[in-house]
């Protein structure tokens, strides 16, 4: 009886041991079955984050900073200078927050300071504007000045428009451009808005919704794909945003553009409108005027703007040994923009 007690209790211990035994050949399966889900969802994730941006034939797509410029290689060529280097090839020291520098001929950026975060553009989104309005319109059209210059903020630069004043469009953009007139803004941004509409009987609310629709897709086809406008004064509004980057692409199409180029060269413009009022602008641009410690000559443009949200900024041109080169200074002081660009100016002559 002993010994089949003893066989019994062999028997059992024979049993348990081969329990634990499976039981920790589950666990070890369990173990290596989690391992390998690890691995294979890491390298998805991996692969999804890689593969976000696919390259498209014709196009060519430069990332930096969560900021990407998609140019259509058929369409106007863009600006697409390589953000990617931690050194400026051209040495200077700005105050700005925001800047790019690129050579106009080459798309090579000289320099750079933050130029791809996302800032407030202030009037600098009204080289936007020009451009858009003339895809649709010609210099030589005529609109008439109306209710919808009460649209802009009181505290706006202006032209001094009066309802009633008829212009053609190549005189609102010298308005729009040279004393950077947001009356000048909301005249070309309603009657283009109508006319791409087709419906002179739009609002002028609607009117412009139409125009700034358009805007937007304007400022994408030449690869300023890091930009929201939704007014076309640029005053600071909710949701509206720019980089420097994508204004200095957004620059080159106003230097390729010969009406444009022409009207932001010039630092002082007299008009005689059709309706018979007589005007003379002058450019806000310090480095366009010869009786500035700013001035050079060497300037060919382009466009200023302040404003809360923006600071102080200025988008110049130049040519310099025979290249055209693109300076945005965002988010800066009232003097210190031209001391920057300046500076910049300076030093590429210097190299």
């Amino acid at each position: 009886m002993e010994y089949q007690n003893n066989n019994e209790n062999y028997d059992n211990r024979n049993r348990r041991k081969s329990k634990e035994k499976k039981r920790e050949y589950y666990r070890a399966v369990c173990i290596v079955l989690c391992l390998l889900i690890a691995v294979t969802a890491f390298g998805i994730v991996n692969l999804i984050r890689g593969g976000k941006e696919i390259p498209i034939p014709g196009k060519k797509v430069t990332q930096n900073n969560e900021a990407y410029s998609l140019v259509n290689g058929e369409q106007n060529e863009a600006v697409s200078p390589s953000l990617d280097s931690a050194e400026n090839p051209l040495s200077v020291n700005i105050t700005a927050a925001n800047a790019i520098v690129i050579n106009a001929d080459t798309n090579e950026t000289l320099y750079q300071k933050k130029g791809t975060d996302k800032i407030a553009p202030a009037s600098t989104a009204k080289m936007i504007t020009a451009l858009t309005v003339l895809d649709y319109c010609s210099p030589n059209d005529e609109m008439r000045v109306g209710a919808e210059i009460e649209l802009m903020h009181d505290d706006s630069s202006r032209a001094w428009l009066m309802q009633g004043d008829t212009l053609t469009v190549r005189q609102l953009l010298v308005a729009l451009m040279l004393p950077s007139g947001n009356d000048a803004a909301y005249t070309l941004a309603v009657n283009t808005g109508k006319k791409i509409a087709g419906d002179k009987g739009l609002s002028n609310a609607q009117s412009i919704d139409v125009f700034m629709d358009k805007v937007n897709q304007k400022a994408k086809s030449l690869g300023a794909e890091n930009s929201n406008f939704v007014v076309p004064d640029g005053y600071d509004a909710d949701g509206q945003y720019t980089t420097a980057y994508d204004l200095a692409v957004i620059a080159k199409a106003c230097l390729d553009d010969p009406c444009i180029s022409e009207i932001v060269a010039s630092y002082s413009s007299y008009e005689r409108w059709p309706n018979g009022r007589k005007v003379t602008y002058q450019n806000t641009n310090e480095l366009l005027n010869p009786d500035s410690q700013y001035y050079r000559p060497e300037v060919i443009g382009l466009k200023t703007g302040t404003s809360s949200l923006g600071g102080a900024c200025i988008i110049s041109a130049a040519v310099i040994n025979g290249n055209t080169y693109i300076c945005a200074v965002m988010g800066s002081t009232e003097n210190d923009r031209f001391q920057d660009s300046v500076d910049i100016i300076d030093a590429i002559k210097s190299q």
